[in-house]
């Protein structure tokens, strides 16, 4: 607040942008971030479906295989850290920038790669991609969205993201089973992202910077060439706002802090039985299915990706979000827990497929709404960008846990995987503040 009770540039800010109809975005813009959304969650599946071809092609063992999964999150974290640092500092859009070349590049490097060696370090660069490209548009979205409609446009991109993961399967799938253009079908599978992403580079080079960011640096001038090229109305303050948050200084701030353990323990559950997942078609090959059934089982199953996201969209600004998180992490544990009761049948195991693949999808997008409001916007890119790829990289050890449970039987398996979304509904029923239809300005000044 300014001095003699006026509002201050970061107040007035929220309360422009929270009072228009809509967000304030060229189609061109919503088309650049939709493109890449499809395929960064096509990108995030496609793994699964090459393992049991890789384990053909270069005779790799499971390890190996979940070394490479492990790998790839591992890339996650460096991405969502290091890319959303550089948000908070030089922008969102520049960030934008740097994620979908990390994504492209990463990508067709992988589809070239000779060995398995070779594979695990792309991977780790795709990840990196893939890491910051999801923490920065659930970033970008939630300031560019006015608060009675953060949740429905995050869950419309996210809706997007979960068609392409659904996609994923039968792509894979139509290219695994020949070569295209004389390329073998697993490099085809991967490389497809990787040109994608590129593609859509000139449209990012068009899309508005934040017009809170630019307030949380005191650029007020831009913020009000933003504003007046969407039709809003001036700033009326012209006092600097700008506010220093090197060095992570603001770890120090006992709200932050403790929002981001909470986070990142909510993430970490999540993320458990989801990585663990990853390696769902090699375990039902180890069931006596074909490659062919596990693809389809899989396939089939993902279409609960699309109805999640469509679920999360409809609640998204109906139902507190901490609740919506609470309940569809209930659902993913049954899910595994089914998967685990009707291994043996195959349409059955579709239906807890779906199941879990539903929950899977809901949980994630109301989670990526509510990690970017729990910040104020100088650190929200870099707080959101620590708790995701904190998250991603401790559950890296996922597939290890899913090796480790493994010889006990399919069955057990899939409950000690399921306890771990179980235990995030807890924590978050009782740590999680409430955020629907709150100015993001007011939620990061909330007490838990």
């Amino acid at each position: 607040m300014q001095a003699g009770g006026g509002k201050g540039p970061i107040e007035e800010i929220g309360e422009k942008i929270d009072g228009l109809n809509r967000i304030p975005l060229k189609l061109s813009v919503i088309a650049a971030i939709s493109l890449a959304s499809f395929f960064v969650y096509y990108d995030v599946s496609n793994y699964a479906y090459i393992s049991p071809v890789l384990r053909n092609v270069w005779g790799v063992t499971d390890a190996e295989i979940a070394a490479g999964a492990s790998l790839t999150i591992v890339g996650y974290l460096i991405g969502a850290v290091l890319i959303t640092i550089l948000s908070d500092s030089k922008g969102r859009k520049t960030a934008f920038i740097v994620s979908i070349l990390l994504l492209g590049v990463g990508s067709i490097l992988a589809a070239l790669s000779q060995n398995m060696t070779h594979l695990m370090v792309f991977r780790l660069i795709t990840g990196a991609g893939i890491g910051s490209e999801l923490a920065i548009v659930s970033v970008y979205i939630a300031e560019m969205s006015p608060k009675a409609k953060r949740g429905k446009y995050t869950s419309f991109l996210a809706i997007l993201g979960w068609m392409g993961l659904t996609s994923s399967g039968p792509i894979s799938l139509a290219l695994l089973q020949g070569h295209s253009a004389g390329i073998e079908g697993w490099r085809v599978v991967l490389g497809l992202a990787g040109i994608v992403a590129l593609v859509s580079l000139p449209f990012r080079l068009r899309m508005p910077e934040s017009p809170r960011w630019l307030v949380s640096k005191g650029r007020l001038q831009e913020t009000n060439d933003i504003l007046q090229s969407i039709g809003a109305a001036k700033l009326e303050s012209t006092a600097s706002s700008e506010r220093k948050a090197r060095d992570f200084k603001f770890l120090k701030n006992k709200t932050s802090l403790s929002r981001i353990v909470f986070l990142v323990a909510v993430w970490f559950l999540v993320y458990i039985p989801i990585y663990s997942a990853l390696l769902l078609v090699v375990a039902y090959v180890n069931q006596g299915y074909t490659i062919s059934e596990s693809i389809s089982i899989t396939l089939l199953s993902g279409t609960g990706f699309v109805a999640g996201g469509i679920a999360a969209m409809l609640f998204g600004d109906r139902i507190e979000r901490k609740y919506q998180v609470a309940t569809a992490s209930v659902i993913l544990s049954i899910g595994f827990i089914l998967r685990g009761l009707l291994v043996h049948d195959f349409a059955g195991l579709v239906l807890a497929g779906f199941i879990a693949f539903f929950a899977n999808a809901w949980v994630i997008t109301a989670l990526l709404t509510y990690t970017a409001e729990n910040f104020p916007t100088r650190i929200r890119s870099s707080a959101t960008g620590i708790v995701e790829g904190s998250s991603r990289g401790i559950a890296a050890v996922s597939p290890f846990i899913f090796i480790a449970l493994q010889p006990q039987g399919f069955m057990p398996l899939m409950v000690g995987i399921s306890i771990f979304s179980f235990v995030a509904a807890c924590v978050m029923l009782v740590f999680g503040i409430k955020t629907r239809g709150k100015p993001l300005e007011k939620i990061a000044n909330d007490s838990p």
